[in-house]
C-alpha cells in the first residue's frame, strides 16, 4: 500500500465532474489516500493569445474567494457521487494555477489535471496549465482530457527511451499496473541509422542493442512484479507518432520529463508534449529532472 500522500486535483470550474475528476477519485480510492482539491482564483485578462494574471482589489477577494468556495463544495459534491468513501480535503488558493498546483506537488502521490481550456475565474487556459504543470511537478502529473477512457481491460503503457531515467517510468508504470491489475506494455522508439542500415550485413547491432536493452531494463521489474503481465516492442518510429499510436490500446500512457536520450536521438521534453495534445488515453509525466 503507498504511503498516505494525497491525490491533488486542480478543480477548473463549476462544470468540473468529468473524466479528469474521476480518474483522481478512482486513484485516490486504489491507493487509500486523501484526495486534495485546489481551485486558484486570482483574476486573469486575456491578452491577445496571453493570459496576464492581476491582483484583486481587496474589496473584490471575499467575492471571489466566496465563489472559489462554491465550486469546491459542488466539486466535493461530486466526489461523494462517484465514491463516499474517499477521504476529501478542500483548499482555494489566491494565486496563479501553476505555482499554485507546483506547491501542492510537492510531497504529492500524483497531482492531476484536465486537458481541457478553463472556463472559471479566467484562470487561464488548461492545456498550457497542464503542460507547466507536468514538466515542472514535484511528483508524476496525470493530464486527463475530456471523454479519455479509462478501461481497466487495456493495459498501462510505458515508453522507455535506452537510459537510465527510464527506471524511474518503469517503477511507476509497474506499480500502477500491478495496483489496478492491469497489464505493462514497454515501447522504445527509435530511428536506426540508415546509413548503416544500408551496408551489406545480415543484422544491425544497433537494432540488436536496442532490444538486448530493454529486455535486461524489463527483467528486474518482472520479478519486482511477477503479477504483471509484461509485453513489450521496439518501434521504427518517431516516439510522439509511436506513442500516440500506442494510447490508443492503452488505459494510461507513461512518459518522463527529461532531455535528449540515448537510442532514440529526439527530446523526450518535446516527445512528452506531443503525447500530452494527441494521446487518446490520460497521460502521466514522471519527473526525471533534478528539482
Amino acid at each position: 500500500m503507498s504511503e498516505r500522500r494525497s491525490v491533488v486535483f486542480g478543480v477548473d470550474g463549476p462544470d468540473d465532474g468529468g473524466s479528469a475528476l474521476q480518474w483522481a477519485v478512482r486513484e485516490a480510492a486504489a491507493h487509500r489516500v486523501p484526495l486534495r482539491l485546489v481551485h486558484t482564483f486570482r483574476w486573469a485578462t486575456h491578452v491577445g493569445r496571453g493570459t496576464v494574471f492581476v491582483d484583486l482589489p481587496k474589496r473584490d477577494e471575499e467575492h471571489y474567494r466566496n465563489l472559489a468556495e462554491a465550486i469546491l463544495t459542488e466539486a466535493s459534491d461530486r466526489v461523494a457521487e462517484i465514491d463516499p468513501t474517499v477521504e476529501l480535503s478542500t483548499i482555494a488558493v489566491d494565486a496563479e494555477p501553476v505555482p499554485a498546483l507546483l506547491d501542492e506537488s510537492i510531497g504529492a502521490l500524483v497531482v492531476v489535471v484536465g486537458g481541457r481550456h478553463l472556463t472559471a475565474l479566467g484562470s487561464g487556459l488548461l492545456g498550457s496549465v497542464s503542460a507547466a504543470v507536468a514538466a515542472r511537478a514535484s511528483c508524476p502529473a496525470v493530464v486527463v482530457h475530456d471523454g479519455a477512457p479509462r478501461d481497466a481491460t487495456l493495459p498501462v503503457v510505458v515508453g522507455v527511451d535506452g537510459t537510465d531515467a527510464s527506471e524511474a517510468l518503469l517503477d511507476f508504470g509497474f506499480g500502477h499496473a500491478s495496483l489496478h491489475g492491469a497489464a505493462l506494455h514497454a515501447v522504445l522508439c527509435w530511428r536506426p541509422d540508415r546509413l548503416a542500415s544500408i551496408e551489406p550485413r545480415s543484422e544491425h547491432p544497433t537494432d540488436e542493442r536496442a532490444k538486448a536493452w530493454l529486455a535486461e531494463a524489463l527483467a528486474g521489474w518482472q520479478e519486482k512484479f511477477p503479477d504483471v503481465v509484461v509485453s513489450s516492442v521496439v518501434l521504427d518510429s518517431h516516439p510522439t507518432a509511436g506513442l500516440v499510436t500506442a494510447s490508443a490500446d492503452a488505459q494510461l500512457l507513461v512518459v518522463g520529463t527529461h532531455g535528449r536520450h540515448a537510442l532514440a536521438g529526439t527530446l523526450l521534453g518535446s516527445v512528452s508534449q506531443g503525447v500530452l495534445h494527441h494521446a487518446t488515453c490520460p497521460v502521466v509525466v514522471v519527473p526525471t529532472h533534478a528539482h
